[in-house]
This record gives structure tokens, C-alpha cells and sequence, in this order.
């Protein structure tokens, strides 16, 4: 996935922010912040979850030459997955 659309992503996420605040400030009812909250929560975890998909996939398709960078590389990796969960 290109930067762009990661940017487009959390561009989206901040402006979702934005109006969370806002209806924080003019005292709108806890469920309606609370569904926006968790939309935001949702937008997030994708770009994660998309940043994860694009590691992984650069970690196997251009593999280092050291064999052991290679490993503890795709140690990495798999540690973010791990940490998700």
C-alpha cells in the first residue's frame, strides 16, 4: 500500500478525532461518542494492520543476504503480529 493512502488513513482518523472533541465540548450523549470513539479505534487498527501486511510482505519478497539478519528481520515481523493479539 502506498504512503498516500496510509496518510489518507489517518488524515481521516484525525479528522474523526476532531469531531469527537467537538462533540465532547457541546455535551452530545456518551453512546454517540462512544460509537464514534470506536470507529476511530477501527480506522487505527486497520492502518496497523495494513503497515503489518506491507512489512511482512517486503520481509519475504526481498530477502536480506545475511541469513541471520533475515531471521532476526523476520523475528521483527512477527513479534508486531503477536503484540496485536
Amino acid at each position: 500500500m502506498a504512503n498516500s493512502k496510509l496518510i489518507t488513513r489517518l488524515k481521516r482518523s484525525e479528522g474523526q478525532l476532531r469531531g469527537i472533541q467537538k462533540m465532547i465540548e457541546e455535551e452530545r450523549d456518551c453512546a454517540d461518542i462512544i460509537t464514534q470513539l470506536t470507529a476511530v479505534r477501527s480506522s487505527v487498527e486497520r492502518v496497523i494492520e495494513l503497515m503489518i501486511t506491507e512489512n511482512l510482505t517486503e520481509c519475504l519478497n526481498h530477502p536480506l543476504d545475511d541469513p541471520q539478519a533475515q531471521k532476526e528481520r523476520l523475528e521483527k515481523a512477527v513479534q508486531y503480529l503477536i503484540k496485536r493479539k
